[in-house]
């Protein structure tokens, strides 16, 4: 099949899907057209793929937590930013029981020497607090009051980016990113930093930056 045609093929397969009309590939199990709202699983063919490079459990809902496979357990609208569990989809890796959420840090930086850090849960209520003096990179500290704790730790100079600070949440997996961390989400801010920047006077610095937290 000349590449030309490729596009139209998935077209074309895609719309006999949607119009539950089409005879070869992907089959709805249910009759009739897709509306608005509908919804459907898709299970993929991994006879031909290579298994070693492919994270892939067998048995969705059932993965152990291997962090690879989530699915959506509350249907309730399309995902923005800020998280609004009771306005938008829920979703939960497989095998931890729990709703993911929208956690939040604050990092008030003077300096090399003094940082305070917030921790907030998806409601935007603070739930813990902690102070580090860091001498030296490699300082850290671990705030509580989320589901798991946030541990911070100085790993480089002051920075007008946010760089030489280090976040990590204690989750199973855990998560962790840089001040300066960059994904290629552009909900929050424009560029996808995960950590808005604000430096406010002579190495003074207050990040703010959101993150995955399972429910308690």
């Amino acid at each position: 099949m000349g590449g030309r045609h490729e596009p139209w093929c998935g077209e074309a397969q895609l719309s006999t899907f949607l119009a539950g009309t089409n005879t070869r590939g992907a089959k709805k199990t249910c009759a009739g057209t897709v509306q608005d709202g509908d919804f459907w699983q898709i299970a993929f063919d991994l006879t031909n793929a290579d298994q070693g490079a492919v994270q892939h459990c067998a048995n969705p809902s059932a993965c152990g937590g291997d962090s690879y496979q989530f699915h959506m357990t509350v249907k309730n609208g399309p995902l923005d930013f800020p998280y609004n569990p009771s306005a938008m989809n829920h979703y939960t890796l497989d095998g931890t029981g729990k709703d993911i959420l929208q956690c939040s840090v604050a990092v008030h930086r003077q300096g090399d020497r003094a940082f305070n850090v917030y921790v907030y849960d998806n409601s935007g209520t603070q739930k813990g607090m902690g102070a580090l003096s860091a001498f030296a990179n490699g300082g850290t500290i671990t705030v509580t009051g989320l589901p798991q704790g946030l541990k911070f730790t100085r790993v480089g100079l002051f920075a007008a980016s946010g760089a030489g600070m280090s976040f990590t949440y204690m989750s199973t997996p855990a998560f962790s990113w840089f001040g300066d961390t960059k994904g290629s989400s552009t909900t929050f801010l424009a560029d996808g930093s995960y950590c808005s920047v604000t430096n406010t006077g002579t190495a003074v610095q207050d990040l703010k930056c959101y993150f995955p937290c399972p429910a308690a």
